[in-house]
């Protein structure tokens, strides 16, 4: 292949010298005749008729004829040119030499323009691409481990506490007492809600009989007050969270925050504790928004936590959220990590960044990534057809450390530009030197 281009390389440099050598030929022919009929009047080059020659006088020894001489000027063309210079005027001469410089140069021009636009064809590699493939397509993002629950431990009225039996970091099991609380208070707000129903009743039963309309409705809500709240008092004192006189634990947990010490007063439905669930960490990823046909609930993931990269922990996806996030056009995935896979209680905690990685099987074109252009957006390659590169757009599903996994826009056994694509442009002729 070297040797074949080689030879063609020189074969053009003969002729472009053979070229070179007749243009300058022509010049010189048609100054020439310009010369000829400036000095002569005519164009015709034949020489002038000569005289006869005089015989010689008698008595005198026979001399041998003299040969006849060709004129000078026959031979030598620009030589009444040469001659008669100083006849000429000056415009005449640089009109003329004008002239034959204005061919040279144009003739000159134009066949090193024809071959600067031959030889200026960009060299390209091609690759072949084969068929549609099975390929393993790997879907990542990032997100944040976050507990299975988070509780906050409430009261719905003001109290006051007088013990606090947990700290921060304490493990707590189900109905485990966290907080004591000052039970007359406690009975005190139940005695003195049920002695304002009772007086709220006998208020409305009196305006009933003797009052107009407007004082029947306000007992009647006077009355509604009351009662809604001596049953909230009621219902606390027999929810699950209070055992008597004490706050205890709805799950086995952590405790991970403590806002009350004994002996202070709280407000109602202020956050006292909060408990989390620490026996599965749910890692909330984001992910593009191409790859959600491609996951699915129970779908296995990897899961590699930021702060320790070598190390990689098995999860399942238990949530799809189907919501897209406009600003960076993701989704949000929720994956469960039992302790049990990991290798340590503290490999992954709540509040840790994470990368998850889902490995799911697809069909696909593969091609290098040094053929695509702009692979993470809109994605295009140059297509060559009969040596005419054409820019294609291609869609992209996924990528390997050397390919490109293509789904749409491209179809098999067509030729694609590997090397070169940054010289070439939408529809350009291109020279290829490969392909693979």
């Amino acid at each position: 292949m070297f040797k074949y281009n080689y030879s063609i390389k020189k074969k053009r440099q003969s002729n472009k010298i053979l070229l070179y050598l007749l243009l300058c030929l022509l010049a010189i022919v048609i100054g020439n005749r310009i010369f000829s009929v400036r000095t002569t009047g005519t164009t015709d080059n034949k020489t002038p008729p000569q005289k006869e020659p005089v015989p010689p006088p008698p008595n005198v020894y026979p001399v041998e004829p003299q040969r006849q001489q060709v004129p000078l000027r026959a031979t030598l063309p620009l030589l009444p040119f040469l001659r008669k210079w100083g006849q000429w005027k000056r415009p005449q001469i640089l009109i003329s030499l004008l002239l034959c410089l204005l061919i040279v140069f144009s003739a000159s021009a134009y066949t090193f323009q024809r071959l600067q636009a031959k030889n200026s064809l960009p060299d390209v590699e091609l690759f072949n691409v084969g068929n549609v493939q099975p390929v393993t397509l790997s879907v990542g993002g990032g997100g944040i481990a976050s507990p299975l629950q988070s509780i906050n431990i409430l009261y719905p009225l003001s109290e006051r506490v007088v013990a606090v039996m947990v700290k921060a970091g304490d493990h707590v099991a189900a109905n485990q007492p966290l907080i004591q609380l000052d039970s007359s208070l406690l009975n005190a707000d139940l005695n003195q809600a049920a002695n304002d129903m009772s007086a709220a009743q006998d208020y409305l039963n009196s305006v009933s009989i003797t009052g107009n309309a407007v004082t029947i409705a306000q007992a009647q809500q006077a009355y509604d007050m009351a009662k809604n709240r001596y049953n909230a008092l009621l219902t606390q004192s027999s929810s699950p969270l209070l055992h008597g006189d004490k706050l205890v634990s709805p799950i086995n947990g952590v405790v991970t925050q403590v806002n009350i010490n004994p002996g202070e007063m709280f407000q109602a439905s202020n956050s006292l504790l909060t408990i989390i669930d620490a026996s599965t960490v749910v890692v909330h990823a984001k992910l593009p928004l191409s790859y959600l046909n491609m996951v699915h609930i129970g779908q296995a993931v990897s899961v590699t936590p930021s702060a320790l990269p070598n190390l990689h922990i098995n999860g399942t996806i238990s949530t799809i959220i189907p919501l897209a996030d406009s600003q960076t056009d993701t989704f949000e995935v929720w994956v469960s990590i039992p302790n049990k896979n990991m290798p340590t209680s503290t490999a992954l905690l709540p509040g840790m960044s994470a990368f998850i990685r889902i490995q799911s099987p697809a069909t696909a074109l593969v091609v290098p990534r040094l053929a695509v252009l702009n692979a993470d957006g809109d994605a295009t390659v140059y297509v060559v057809h009969n040596q005419v590169a054409h820019l294609q757009h291609v869609q992209v599903i996924g990528r390997s450390v050397e390919n490109i996994f293509i789904s749409g826009g491209l179809s098999p056994a067509t030729q694609i530009v590997l090397v070169g694509l940054d010289k070439l442009q939408d529809n350009q002729k291109v020279r290829i030197t490969r392909t693979e």
